[in-house]
């Protein structure tokens, strides 16, 4: 992705200059945790954000591209656990770790 201006910390309310926000980091990142997944869930499940550690480690100005990855490191019953990065400039610009849980769509939407 390009970074826009509606994806700094100014627009975001989190930080006073016009750099990628981290919460859109984040969702990059939660993106390349699907990205891995997909095709590889049974019929019926989805997965949910469970837990997030993640490092934003260089602002990025408006107009860089950047890049995220995410590997699957580790499967505890039905949670997920993530190793991800996001690069740009050349550079780590972030690392996680996110853990997803599995879940049955219908039960989970029946509960709503």
């Amino acid at each position: 992705m390009v970074v826009g201006e509606h994806e700094t910390a100014l627009v975001h309310g989190t930080g006073d200059v016009a750099v990628l926000s981290t919460p859109r980091l984040l969702q990059l990142m939660q993106e390349a945790t699907m990205a891995a997944l997909d095709g590889h869930l049974p019929e019926g499940m989805i997965t949910a954000g469970l837990r997030v550690n993640l490092d934003h480690l260089h602002g990025t100005g408006v107009g860089t591209e950047i890049t995220a990855n995410a590997t699957l490191v580790r499967i505890e019953g039905r949670r997920l656990v993530f190793d991800a990065e996001a690069h740009g400039m050349g550079m780590l610009i972030g690392t996680g770790r996110i853990i997803r849980v599995q879940i049955d769509k219908e039960r989970f939407l029946a509960n709503l």
